[in-house]
C-alpha cells in the first residue's frame, strides 16, 4: 500500500474484508428496483389504455424518485450498518494494532474505509435503479423522465445518506465498543429533539402567554441529523435543500477525521474514546431524563411538586446509575461520580423552575412600542367564520380546480400588519391588569399576537380573556384598518375580478347577474360597496344578526359553483350582511333585491319549539345522582308543536336564522331557544329551493320545508319554556 496505487488497493481489500456488505447492498437493491418495476409492468390497471400508460408512468417515477419512502428507509439503515461496521476494527485492540502498523497514514487510511462505505451503497443502488429505469422506459415510460428521475433521486439519496452514514462514522470515533456505538448514534439523534420537546411541554403548561407551536417542527430537523435526513423527501427538490446537505456532511466530515486522528489506540474496548467527554455527555443525559422523569410524574400528580421531585430523583438516579454501568462495565460502579449526579439533578430541578415559577419573567414581557415594527393579533372567538384557501391546480377529479383550506393563524399572520402597532402592546398590558380565575372550567377568549421587532425578530404571544372582558380590549384593534385588511382577504379583491355575486337570503340562494339581470359594472360597484360597509364596521356592529349572506366569485370560483363542486360550492367565502351594511343594503335594495324583509306569519305553518327546561325529578330516577335530597333539579330539552298563530306572529318578529349565529362576534350563546320552522310551499321545487334540501308532503297534499331559527333568552323564550311544560310530548335526554 506504498504504492502509487495504494488507494485503489486499500478499498480492495476493504471491499474483500466487507464483502457481506456489499453482497447484502447488492441484493436488496435489486429486489428494490428491478424486481419491483417488473412486477409493476405486470399489474392489470382496469383503465383505459390511455389512462392505463399515465397510471404506469406515474408509479415508475415514484419508484425511481427520491420520494421512494422505502428507499429512504433503506438508505437510513444502510448509512448506520456501512457506518458502524466500517470502522469496528477500532473496538479491537488487537485490528487497531495492526491496522496503525501499516506505513500508511491516519488520515489516509480514514478516507479509504470512509470511502469504501459509500460505493458499497451508491455503486448497487446506481447500477439497479438506472436498470428499473430502463425497464421502465421499455413500457412506456419516457425516457427522458425515467433516467432523469433516477438519476436525481440517486444524487439527493446519497447525499442525504452522508449525513447519516458520516453521524455513525462519528459514534464509532467516539466510543470502543459497538453496542455503545449505537447508543451513541442514537444519542446524537434523539437528545435534542428531547430536550426541545419537554421545553415545549413545560412552556404550553407552566407559561400562560406561550404559543410557539412550531418550535419543535422548525428546529427539530436543524438538531437531529435523522430528522434533517426524513425533512429532506417532504418537499419538492431545491437548490438550497442540496447546498444543506453538501454544507452538513462536509462539517460532519471534518469532525470525524479530526476524532480519527486525535482518538488513541488504547480507547479500543473501553465505553467512551475521549474521558473528556465522558462526564459532559453523562451530566447532560442524566439531567435530560431527570427532567423526563419530573414531567411524567408531575403531570400524574395532576401538578404536584411533590410528584415533581419523586419524578426528578427517579429519572435522575437512575438514568446515572445505566450510564455509569455502560461507562465502566461494571455493576459496582452504578453509585460513583455523585457529585455530576447531584449536579444533574441541580440543573435538572433548575431547567424545570425556569418554567415554574416564569423566572425567565416571559409572561411579563411586554414591547417597548418604538421597538415593533409591526403587529397582527388573532381572536380564536372573532370572525371565525373567515375561510381561508386556494384553488389547486384542476384536475380530473376536480374540474374546477381543488379547494386547499389554510391554516387561519398562519394566513392571519402572514397577511395582517396593524396600523397602529401600540394597540397589540395595550392588549398585554390590558391582560396582565385583569385577574385570571383559576378555574380549570372556566370560558376562555384567546388572543394571539405576532410582534415583528426592528431588530428582525418574530415574537409570538397568547393572551386568553376570561369570556365577557374582551370587547373593551379589542375594540379599537377590530377598527383599526390594518386588521380588518389582514382578516377579511375580500377587501383584497379588485372589483374587475368579480364575475358574478352569490346572495343568500335565509338559505335562498340566487346569482344576481344570473338570476336578477345586474351587470358585471354593477357587481364590482357592490363589491366596493360592500368593502366600504366592512371597513366601516365596528365591533358592536358586527355582534348583530345578519339579514343575509354573500360572496364575490371571479372566474374560477364561479366555475367551481356552476359544477358543484361539493368542497367550495356549498358555503365557502360566504360574508355577512349586517344590519349596519347601509351601503349594500341600499344599493340591493335599489336594484330590486331587499334582503331586509321580515318573515311573513302567514307563510308560516308550524313551529316545532325545543327549550331547555329545569324541573324537580325524585333522586331516585336520576342515574348516579349522589344526593341525599329527595328531588333534584335537572336540565333537559322539551319539544312541542306550536300552532297558535298569534304566538307564531311574535315568533316570526323576533326569529334569527341559525346558520348565521356564526356571524355574531363575541355573542353569549346560553339561553337560547331553538326553532324548526315549518313554511308552506307552493310545489316541491319551490321548496327544494328555499329548504335545506328536503321538504314534507303531507296527506292532505300541503308541501311545506323546514328552516332552523332561534331566539335569545327574553320573556318570549321564558312564556315558550312554561309553554313546553304544559304539553305531554316526553322530553328529550
Amino acid at each position: 500500500m506504498t504504492s502509487k496505487n495504494w488507494f485503489f488497493k486499500g478499498m480492495t481489500e476493504e471491499i474483500k474484508r466487507r464483502l457481506w456488505a456489499a453482497a447484502l447492498s447488492a441484493v436488496i437493491f435489486f429486489f428494490s428496483f428491478p424486481v419491483v418495476m417488473v412486477y409493476l409492468t405486470t399489474v392489470a390497471y382496469v383503465d383505459t389504455d390511455i389512462n392505463r400508460k399515465m397510471r404506469l408512468a406515474s408509479d415508475a417515477l415514484n419508484i425511481l424518485s427520491y420520494r421512494n419512502g422505502w428507499t429512504g428507509f433503506l438508505m437510513a439503515v444502510l448509512a448506520v450498518v456501512l457506518g458502524i461496521s466500517g470502522f469496528s476494527y477500532l473496538n479491537s485492540r488487537r485490528k487497531v494494532d495492526f491496522y496503525h502498523s501499516l506505513p500508511v497514514r491516519r488520515e489516509k487510511l480514514f478516507a479509504v474505509q470512509y470511502t469504501t462505505g459509500i460505493l458499497i451503497a451508491a455503486v448497487p443502488y446506481l447500477v439497479f435503479v438506472l436498470t428499473a429505469a430502463a425497464i421502465a422506459s421499455a413500457y412506456g415510460v419516457s425516457p427522458a423522465d425515467a433516467f432523469s428521475t433516477a438519476l436525481k433521486g440517486w444524487g439527493f439519496e446519497m447525499l442525504s445518506f452522508l449525513v447519516l452514514y458520516t453521524t455513525a462514522v462519528i459514534a464509532v470515533m467516539m466510543t470502543g465498543n459497538t453496542v455503545v456505538a449505537l447508543l451513541g448514534f442514537g444519542v446524537f439523534n434523539g437528545f435534542f429533539p428531547l430536550f426541545l420537546g419537554m421545553w415545549s411541554g413545560l412552556a404550553e403548561n407552566c407559561l400562560d402567554t406561550f404559543c410557539n407551536y412550531d418550535l419543535m417542527a422548525g428546529w427539530v430537523p436543524r438538531t437531529s441529523p435523522l430528522a434533517f435526513y426524513i425533512s429532506g423527501f417532504s418537499e419538492d427538490m431545491a437548490a438550497g435543500k442540496v447546498i444543506s446537505r453538501l454544507a452538513v456532511s462536509a462539517i460532519l466530515l471534518l469532525i470525524a477525521v479530526v476524532l480519527h486522528k486525535k482518538r488513541p489506540s488504547e480507547a479500543a474496548g473501553k465505553a467512551m474514546a475521549f474521558s473528556i467527554s465522558q462526564p459532559v455527555i453523562g451530566v447532560l443525559l442524566v439531567t435530560e431524563f431527570s427532567v423526563a422523569g419530573l414531567i411524567f410524574f408531575w403531570s400524574l400528580g395532576s401538578g404536584s411538586l411533590g410528584w415533581a421531585l419523586f419524578g426528578l430523583l427517579a429519572g435522575g438516579v437512575l438514568s446515572h446509575c445505566v450510564i455509569e454501568i455502560i461507562y465502566h462495565f461494571d455493576f459496582k460502579k452504578l453509585f460513583c461520580c455523585k457529585g455530576q449526579l447531584a449536579l444533574s439533578l441541580i440543573l435538572g430541578f433548575g431547567f424545570f423552575a425556569l418554567f415554574r415559577w416564569d423566572l425567565t419573567g416571559y409572561d411579563g414581557w411586554i414591547p417597548a412600542e418604538d421597538k415593533v415594527q409591526s403587529a397582527a393579533v388573532y381572536c380564536n372567538n372573532l370572525d371565525g367564520w373567515v375561510d381561508y384557501g386556494y384553488f389547486g391546480a384542476a384536475g380530473e377529479e376536480y374540474e374546477g380546480g381543488h379547494w386547499n383550506w389554510q391554516s387561519v393563524q398562519d394566513r392571519v399572520f402572514a397577511d395582517m400588519s396593524l396600523a397602529d402597532a401600540g394597540l397589540a402592546c395595550e392588549v398585554a398590558e390590558r391582560w396582565q391588569s385583569l385577574p385570571q380565575p383559576e378555574e380549570d372550567d372556566y370560558s376562555w377568549d384567546y388572543v394571539y399576537v405576532k410582534f415583528q421587532m426592528n431588530s428582525g425578530r418574530q415574537v409570538l404571544r397568547r393572551y386568553r380573556f376570561p369570556q365577557g372582558t374582551l370587547e373593551e380590549a379589542f375594540q379599537m384593534i377590530y377598527e383599526d384598518p390594518g386588521y380588518k385588511a389582514g382578516r377579511y382577504p375580500v377587501l383584497s379583491m379588485d372589483p374587475g375580478e368579480v364575475e358574478e355575486v352569490q346572495l343568500s337570503v335565509k338559505g335562498e340562494r340566487q346569482l344576481l347577474k344570473k338570476q336578477a339581470a345586474v351587470s358585471g359594472e354593477q357587481l364590482g360597484a357592490l363589491l366596493e360597496a360592500y368593502q366600504e360597509d366592512l371597513r366601516g364596521l365596528t365591533l358592536e356592529e358586527s355582534g348583530e344578526a345578519p339579514l343575509a349572506e354573500i360572496r364575490f366569485l371571479d372566474g374560477q370560483r364561479l366555475k367551481a359553483v356552476e359544477i358543484g363542486q361539493m368542497r367550495y360550492s356549498s358555503d365557502v367565502e360566504y360574508y355577512p350582511i349586517y344590519p349596519a351594511c347601509s351601503r349594500t343594503v341600499s344599493w340591493l335594495a335599489a336594484a330590486g333585491i331587499p334582503v331586509d324583509r321580515k318573515i311573513d306569519p302567514d307563510s308560516i305553518r308550524s313551529v316545532q319549539v325545543e327549550v331547555e327546561v329545569e324541573e324537580l325529578v325524585s333522586s331516585e330516577t336520576v342515574l348516579g345522582a349522589d344526593t341525599y335530597e329527595e328531588q333534584v333539579l335537572v336540565s333537559s330539552y322539551k319539544t312541542y308543536m306550536e300552532t297558535d298563530r298569534e304566538v307564531i306572529r311574535r315568533l316570526a318578529e323576533r326569529m334569527i336564522y341559525a346558520p348565521y349565529r356564526e356571524y355574531q362576534n363575541l355573542s353569549e350563546w346560553d339561553g337560547y331557544t331553538y326553532l324548526d320552522v315549518n313554511f308552506y310551499a307552493g310545489s316541491a321545487e319551490e321548496a327544494l329551493s328555499r329548504g335545506n334540501g328536503d321538504y314534507t308532503r303531507t296527506d292532505q297534499g300541503e308541501i311545506y320545508y323546514t328552516l332552523r331559527f332561534y331566539i335569545p333568552d327574553s320573556p318570549l323564550s321564558e312564556e315558550l319554556r312554561e309553554r313546553a311544560l304544559e304539553h305531554e310530548e316526553p322530553s328529550m335526554g
